[in-house]
């Protein structure tokens, strides 16, 4: 069975080696600081089954190239408590966040 790809943006250098190393049990991760890496790479044709996002109002546009290059493609976002989730975002989980958590999210998201 093929592995799960997931996309990962975060901006924190801080806390992506985490996110990774939580992630890397669920799939294949691809690592991006900038969102404008990220949208390069996914407008080039990067295939992901599942995107993992800080969310930011920023990021919208690289939901919507997400949304309309593969829109098959499930997106987690997390961030801030938020009372409900961001528009485009399949799964929000506030933070902190727990490793367990993630990764549970993410799985059943890549779930084919």
């Amino acid at each position: 069975m093929p592995s799960t790809k997931i996309l990962l943006v975060d901006h924190s250098t801080m806390r992506m080696p985490f996110l990774s190393k939580v992630l890397q049990d669920a799939g294949e991760v691809v690592e991006f600081k900038e969102m404008s890496k990220a949208m390069a790479a996914v407008t080039r044709g990067l295939n992901v089954d599942v995107a993992v996002l800080h969310y930011r109002l920023s990021l919208t546009p690289l939901i919507q190239a997400i949304r309309r290059v593969q829109p098959g493609a499930k997106i987690v976002g997390f961030g801030n408590p938020r009372p409900d989730p961001p528009l485009g975002i399949d799964q929000y989980l506030s933070q902190p966040i727990l490793s367990a958590e993630l990764r549970q999210a993410v799985e059943r998201a890549g779930c084919k």
